[in-house]
């Protein structure tokens, strides 16, 4: 099997126990920083390439399964249709998974209903955030990370992906994310 992991980084594989051979996956980002953090490379190893996030650099159908796990919220919406279409014409299968606009815990701040109230005031309420205090990023990174999140609402997956099978992932009763299988 050969997997394209969009956006992802190598912490993540090195977690996850597939029986997959590391060589097996590419990893496409446009950011070198996430995709080497936590692992070293070494011979056999995953391969990554960094793209302009506009088309992947791939063959039409040339990965078995495409993987693409919050990212898509990161991807500024007048760009996720595209996105969307270039995960299909690379893969065989598609699986997205984005976190849910719905759930009041907003996941990369770790703050509830910040993603909630205007734009400006959850820009300043982030400050405060647990993701802030422990982190502890610079401003500019503070500024790139909150203005470059969107959470998705579930209309805007379904409008992104209308023939795919969209599963609601629940926690505490409510829909805490959106997990997206499709055959192409």
């Amino acid at each position: 099997m050969r997997i394209c992991d969009l956006g992802g980084s190598r912490h993540f594989w090195d977690k996850v126990d597939l029986p997959v051979s590391r060589d097996r996956i590419t990893i496409y980002n446009i950011d070198d920083g996430e995709v080497q953090q936590g692992a070293q490379a070494s011979a056999g190893d995953i391969n990554t390439v960094i793209y302009d996030g506009r088309r992947i650099p791939a063959a039409d159908k040339s990965f078995d399964l495409v993987i693409c796990n919050s990212v898509i919220e990161h991807v500024p919406p007048e760009q996720r249709a595209n996105l969307v279409r270039e995960m299909r014409r690379v893969g065989q299968h598609v699986f997205c998974q984005t976190p849910a606009w719905s759930f009041p815990l907003e996941p990369h701040f770790l703050m509830p209903f910040v993603h909630w109230v205007p734009r400006k005031l959850g820009f300043w309420l982030i400050h405060v955030s647990p993701w802030r205090l422990l982190a502890r990023p610079d401003v500019q990174t503070i500024r790139n990370y909150f203005w470059g999140t969107r959470l998705l609402k579930r209309r805007e997956v379904d409008a992104l992906f209308p023939t795919a099978k969209v599963t609601s992932e629940k926690a505490l009763g409510m829909v805490k994310s959106y997990y997206v299988v499709e055959n192409c």
